[in-house]
Parts: structure tokens; C-alpha cells; sequence
């Protein structure tokens, strides 16, 4: 790995994993990783205040939906504890609308990730989200780059190894598995 050995500390592998149809939706926009290389392998590899700043710190207590309601809005609850779902005004369920297609803003640690043979460097963040506990890295350059990145296919698999450049930052290298 002479990229990570050129600009910084020795590599540190994070993860490997078989790339799924969502990874590669533009729609989507990010790479999930897998919770047992979170784990094992990701938290290890960042400082507390970047775990922080990924909302991984807390990650002995896990945040998951619950079937007592925990995800829903106090909104809802009302409307569902007075038999049934209360409608929206036309202009709420407009701004609803808009909200959900631009997505919410998960906040995150911004990092760089090297891709590929051609070393492009796409700006990106990890950050943990709150509805699943799943751990991804996205953000806009995420579909540009990493999701068109090289004609990559539904079942390839690939490696996330991270490394500290001169200056202290974490960055990562996203690379096709090599065949043993």
C-alpha cells in the first residue's frame, strides 16, 4: 500500500466486504460498513474525539428502534394514542416532503479516501446513523467517486484500509481485493 506508506503512516486494515447494490446507488450516496469491522477494526483506529465526531464513542450503547415507539416523532405518538394517524396541512406535508428528499444532515467525521489504481481522492465523512446503528462513509463526492468509482460491480469485493497522513488526519484507501 505505497500510497498510504507515501503520505503518511503505515496502513491499517479497516474492512473488507462483497459490494452491495446500495453501495453503488448514486441515490444512496454511501458504503455501509460492516458492523463486526466497526468493531473490530474501525474504532481502534480513531481518537476519541474522532470517534465523537463520528457518533461512535457511545458505542457500548447501542441505539437501536425499539417496537415501543422510541423512532417516532411525539406527533405521531399523539395522533396514534387518539386512534389513528392525524392528517397534515398541505403546506406541512410539502415542507415533509422536501426534508425527506434532501435528507438529514447526520453531521460526521470528514475524511479523504484514495480510490483505486488511479488514486483519486474523494472528501467524505463516517458518521454512525441513528435509525439503524449502521456505520458509512458518505457525502457528495461519495456518488461521483466512490460509487462510479472504476466500473465497480454489484458483488465485487474491495478493502478499506486507513492510514494518518503527515499532519495527523485518518484517510483511507478503497481498493478491489487482491486474489490470494
Amino acid at each position: 500500500m505505497e500510497l498510504a506508506e507515501e503520505e503518511g503512516t503505515e496502513p491499517c486494515f479497516i474492512m473488507s466486504k462483497k459490494l452491495t447494490k446500495t453501495d453503488l446507488d448514486r441515490g444512496q450516496n454511501r458504503l455501509l460498513i460492516p458492523a463486526g469491522y466497526v468493531q473490530a477494526h474501525l474504532i481502534p483506529f480513531l481518537s476519541d474525539e474522532e470517534k465523537a465526531a463520528a457518533s461512535l464513542l457511545d458505542d457500548a450503547t447501542k441505539r437501536k428502534k425499539s417496537s415501543s415507539g422510541a423512532g417516532r416523532s411525539k406527533k405521531m405518538k399523539l395522533a396514534e394514542s387518539h386512534g389513528g394517524v392525524e392528517e397534515q396541512a398541505d403546506g406541512e406535508a410539502a415542507i415533509e416532503k422536501k426534508k425527506k428528499e434532501a435528507g438529514r444532515k447526520h453531521g460526521g467525521l470528514p475524511v479523504s479516501v484514495h480510490v483505486g489504481a488511479n488514486k483519486w481522492k474523494a472528501h467524505v465523512i463516517i458518521t454512525r446513523w441513528d435509525s439503524s446503528n449502521g456505520t458509512v462513509l458518505k457525502g457528495g463526492e461519495y456518488s461521483r467517486y466512490l460509487a462510479q468509482w472504476s466500473g465497480a460491480k454489484v458483488g465485487e469485493e474491495v478493502e478499506l484500509w486507513g492510514f494518518r497522513e503527515r499532519r495527523g488526519s485518518p484517510c483511507f484507501v478503497l481498493r478491489r481485493k487482491e486474489s490470494n
